[in-house]
């Protein structure tokens, strides 16, 4: 049974091998190999399931539903591929399926060396994928990232190696818990181990940064998980479960804050990438059971808006060749389709009913909830907070996108009706209502087998606040398409200072600059200045402390050539110039010496 588990696998790294030997077939051809590959692979994945659904255990059935998350966006995002990257090489299909094969195989795995071997090859992989485009924003994107994630793997091993012993002594199981979190952190990107994130995100091909923020991070958050709830188990210690609320609160509320102000949209959708994952690890850092129900649907949820949500951006940098938001605006009429579905994921990230966002952020506001500690209250309302900031910062991003003013200039004509777009946009826009309007049936059937029957999660309460959600979304629809046709058109007056018409780019205005005043606001305008200056960047952190211990060891070791070493040498040269002294040239002081040496001998002998 265990060789049928990796048939996806193999399927993966079968279909890589075949690229690479098909490299001079057409790209016509090619696309839909690489279609048919994936597509095989989330077939595979499903199959496992349900043959072997009886005798899986909780774990297992676990690692079966990653396995299908990561197969499922995989194949939508190598579709998407096929439309925004037409002209890509058979190095970029090979790379991608070694990458989704890696993936499988660490949440597949039940051996940690195994596991191990995996994540090795998904770090490794992912690293190139990243440096495809090979400009020099990749370049540098990606050394950050393989520096990172090398030394999480590093602390991962170490964490996995200590584990396997029998017995571990209270403080041994500490470090090992640390080392363990860093490993799994690195690649989740939880505060203060993210800031490969806002660099790696924006600068891979955009169908990568979909797979980044939607698959790959969740690995490390599986990887933590199964070590925290499998091996530690919950609440072992009360000061790491503090710990990792505290820093679940600092992860969501700094990635939230430092997507406000953002300007590309690849990088605010990468800052709102950490700040989500904040949510899932607070469901997490709870220990029990409708907190892990909570993080597993966040994370499948956060799968599929993310996804969409990065999709969706690389139809508007294909259309306009630019991420700055600037560029874009008035684009709901050219890509109504896109608009559409952008506005899906947009809602859904933001936590409003009736999309899936907001099932799964209520359930973790439950399992804080019910912790009834101080610690987790605060965490709760920060999460309130952290969802009405993340839909003021959207909100900005659907005006500078689709409405508002239309500054951006087209580069590339640009045609929905295809079903390479059509197919990963309208699947991920129904996912984001699907998991919405069904929580009972997803709970009952998806996440009961593997968390367990919750009692005390009230899914009629979830879905009479999703009705009101669902009756404000019909008024505000019938109330546009009345206004639409009732309404007389405004009328257009121009705008003329010293005589002279202003145009409409000046006088119209964007929303790249809402929010400035909150960056002015004294408390948060530090937080900002902190973040600048790279306090909060463990990778720049760990720059300087390098150049301080090589400037530290440098001059130690000028100190040991030019001290100890001078005033060393200075004193055998005394030394040796007194013995000389006794080197005269005569023979009988030399006898006398010998004889001396014997008798000193000959005593040392008697004696012992």
């Amino acid at each position: 049974m265990y060789i049928k588990i990796f048939l996806p696998v193999f399927v993966c790294y079968g279909f890589s091998i075949l690229n690479i030997f098909s490299f001079k077939l057409k790209r016509d051809i090619r696309k839909h190999l690489s279609t048919i590959g994936s597509f095989s692979v989330l077939i595979l994945s499903i199959y496992i399931l349900r043959i072997h659904l009886p005798l899986f255990n909780q774990w297992e059935k676990i690692s079966t539903f990653f396995a299908i998350l990561i197969s499922g966006i995989s194949f939508l995002c190598i579709v998407y591929s096929q439309w925004y990257n037409p002209s890509v090489n058979f190095v970029y299909d090979s790379l991608f399926f070694i990458f989704v094969g890696s993936m499988i195989g660490v949440v597949l795995s039940s051996s940690l060396i195994i596991f191990y071997i995996f994540w090795e090859i998904m770090t490794i992989s992912s690293f190139f994928l990243i440096l495809y485009e090979n400009t020099d924003e990749a370049k540098s994107a990606s050394i950050k990232y393989i520096i990172m994630t090398g030394t999480g793997s590093i602390f991962l091993l170490f964490g996995i190696i200590g584990i396997s012993f029998a017995e571990i002594p209270n403080l041994w199981k500490h470090i090992l818990f640390l080392s363990i979190f860093i490993g799994a952190g690195v690649k989740s990107g939880i505060f203060p181990l993210n800031s490969w994130v806002p660099e790696a995100y924006p600068t891979a091909p955009t169908p990568i940064s979909a797979i980044f923020s939607g698959i790959m991070s969740k690995t490390g958050i599986y990887a933590f998980i199964k070590f925290y709830f499998a091996i530690f188990q919950p609440n072992w210690s009360v000061i790491w479960e503090n710990i990792m609320v505290i820093i679940g609160i600092i992860t969501l509320l700094s990635g939230v804050l430092l997507a406000l102000i953002q300007h590309d949209i690849k990088k605010l959708l990468a800052y709102h990438s950490i700040s989500q994952i904040g949510y899932i690890f607070l469901g997490i850092a709870t220990g029990t059971s409708i907190g892990l129900l909570g993080a597993l649907y966040h994370l499948l949820n956060h799968s599929i808006f993310k996804s969409l949500l990065f999709l969706g951006s690389g139809v508007l940098i294909k259309l306009t060749g630019s991420r700055e938001l600037e560029k874009y605006g008035g684009f709901s009429s050219i890509l109504p389709f896109t608009f559409l579905a952008f506005s899906i994921a947009s809602f859904s990230i933001s936590g409003l009913p009736p999309f899936n966002g907001f099932v799964s952020k209520w359930i973790i506001c439950q399992a804080l909830l019910e912790k009834k500690t101080g610690i987790s209250i605060l965490a709760m309302v920060i999460s309130l907070l952290g969802s009405a900031l993340t839909l003021a910062s959207f909100i900005k991003v659907l005006n500078d996108s689709f409405l508002g003013v239309g500054k951006g200039k087209i580069k590339e004509k640009i045609s929905e009706k295809t079903s390479f777009l059509i197919i990963p946009l309208g699947t991920l826009a129904f996912g984001c209502l699907f998991f919405g309007m069904f929580p009972g049936l997803v709970v009952n059937k998806i996440f009961a087998p593997m968390t367990g029957n919750i009692q005390t999660l009230n899914i009629k309460l979830i879905n009479a606040v999703s009705l009101w959600g669902y009756i404000s979304i019909l008024i505000f629809f019938f109330l546009y398409i009345y206004l639409s046709k009732s309404v007389k058109k405004f009328k257009e007056k121009n705008v003329f200072v010293g005589g002279e018409r202003l145009s409409y780019e000046i006088t119209d205005f964007d929303g790249s600059h809402f929010y400035k005043t909150v960056y002015e606001t004294n408390v948060i305008k530090e937080f900002y200045e902190i973040e600048k200056k790279g306090i909060f960047d463990s990778y720049s952190i760990s720059e300087k402390l390098l150049n301080f211990t090589s400037k530290l060891s440098n001059k130690i070791e000028v100190f040991v050539r030019d001290e100890i070493y001078r005033k060393g040498r200075d004193l055998i040269y005394f030394i040796t110039e007194r013995f000389k002294s006794f080197q005269n040239g005569l023979l009988p002081r030399y006898i006398l010496w010998v004889i001396a040496g014997l008798i000193f001998i000959m005593e040392v002998l008697k004696r012992w």
